[in-house]
C-alpha cells in the first residue's frame, strides 16, 4: 500500500465512525431479504453499505452470515443499528460437496433464503449514492441481477464463454478464468448461461436457486478442476453462473452501477473493490456524505460521483 493509500485509508477509518451516530434501520415493505456475510473488520463498512441501500429500498428482512471473527460486541453494535437483524453463523451453511470459506457459506445461505424470498446480496464495501431504481425494478419483476465488471458485460452461452476464456489464458491462470474455460465441458447440453459479473452485489429471484442447484455446480466443477475448486474465486464464478441461468436475468447498467474508478455523473451505486478502494479519498467522502444524509433524509443528495 502506497503512502497515499495509507492516508486515504486513515481518512476512511475516521469518516466511517460517523455511521455509529446515524438512525437505526427499520423494517421496510420492499419484499426482499438483504443478506451479507460480515467479518469483524467490516462491521462499520457493512452499516454504511446496508444503510445507504435501505434509505432507498428498505428490506423486509435483513440477514447477516457471521464470519467466525464476529464477536458478541460486533453483534450488539449491529443490532443497535439494525434491530430486526437475523444472525446466522457461517458454519450453519457448511455442506458436504461445497468448499469451505471463500464466501461459499454466503452462496449456500442465499440458496436457502431464495426458496421463499427475493434475496439481494450486499457486500460490505458497496455504497448506494442515489436511488438504485434498476434494483427496485428487478425486485418488482422478480428477476435476478448481477453487478457487471465492465461496460460491455453480457449474458452468454457457456460454449461462447469457454471459447472466450480459453483465448485469454496465459501461463498463470486465476481459478475463475480456468473455470470459465471449461464451461463447455461442464455444460455440454447448453442448459446454463454465464456472465462475468460480480458476486459482491447480486439479486436472486424467488426460486431461482436452491441448495441442490448450488451443489450440482460445485460437484460438477470439482470433477473438472480437482483441488483448485477450493480456491478463492469459485464462489463468484458459481454466483455468476446461477444468476445468468435464471430466467430473464439482467446485468445492472454500467456505469450506473460500477467500481469507483469507472464512475460517471450517472452513477448511483459503487463497489469499492480492494485494488482501487483507497487510491483516492472518495470512499471517505462518500461515507461522510451518507452519514449526513441519513440525519437529513429529505435533503437533496449531493453530486459526488462525477
Amino acid at each position: 500500500m502506497t503512502l497515499t493509500e495509507r492516508m486515504n485509508k486513515l481518512r476512511f477509518n475516521w469518516a466511517i465512525r460517523a455511521m455509529t451516530r446515524t438512525p437505526p434501520v427499520t423494517c421496510g415493505t420492499v419484499p426482499f431479504t438483504a443478506l451479507s456475510m460480515v467479518h469483524h473488520r467490516d462491521v462499520l463498512p457493512y452499516l454504511l453499505a446496508l444503510k445507504s441501500m435501505a434509505r432507498f429500498l428498505a428490506p423486509s428482512q435483513v440477514v447477516v452470515v457471521a464470519d467466525p471473527t464476529i464477536d458478541a460486541e460486533d453483534r450488539a453494535r449491529i443490532r443497535d443499528h439494525v434491530p430486526q437483524i437475523m444472525f446466522r453463523d457461517a458454519a450453519e451453511f457448511h455442506r458436504q460437496g461445497l468448499p469451505k470459506g471463500g464466501t461459499w457459506e454466503r452462496l449456500s445461505a442465499i440458496s436457502q433464503y431464495a426458496t421463499d424470498s427475493y434475496v439481494v446480496q450486499i457486500d460490505a464495501d458497496t455504497v448506494a449514492v442515489a436511488d438504485p431504481t434498476d434494483v427496485r425494478v428487478a425486485i418488482d419483476d422478480d428477476v435476478s441481477f448481477t453487478l457487471g465488471t465492465d461496460d460491455d458485460t453480457a449474458i452468454k452461452s457457456t460454449s461462447e464463454t469457454a471459447v472466450w476464456a480459453r483465448g485469454r489464458q496465459g501461463g498463470s491462470e486465476h481459478v475463475q478464468g480456468l473455470a470459465e474455460s471449461v464451461l463447455d465441458k461442464f455444460d455440454p447440453d447448453g442448459r446454463y448461461r454465464y456472465v462475468r459479473g460480480c458476486s459482491g452485489f447480486a439479486g436472486f429471484a424467488r426460486h431461482s436457486i436452491d441448495a441442490d442447484a448450488v451443489l450440482a455446480v460445485s460437484t460438477g466443477m470439482a470433477a473438472l478442476l480437482g483441488d483448485r475448486w477450493s480456491e478463492w474465486g469459485t464462489e463468484q464464478f458459481s454466483s455468476n453462473l446461477l444468476v445468468a441461468s435464471s430466467p430473464a436475468a439482467r446485468v445492472l447498467p454500467h456505469p450506473r452501477y460500477c467500481a469507483p474508478h469507472r464512475r460517471s455523473a450517472e452513477t448511483v451505486f459503487m463497489h469499492f473493490i480492494g485494488y482501487v478502494r483507497f487510491t483516492s479519498g472518495l470512499y471517505a467522502e462518500v461515507a461522510g456524505d451518507v452519514a449526513r444524509q441519513l440525519h437529513q433524509p429529505t435533503a437533496p443528495i449531493p453530486e459526488h460521483v462525477a
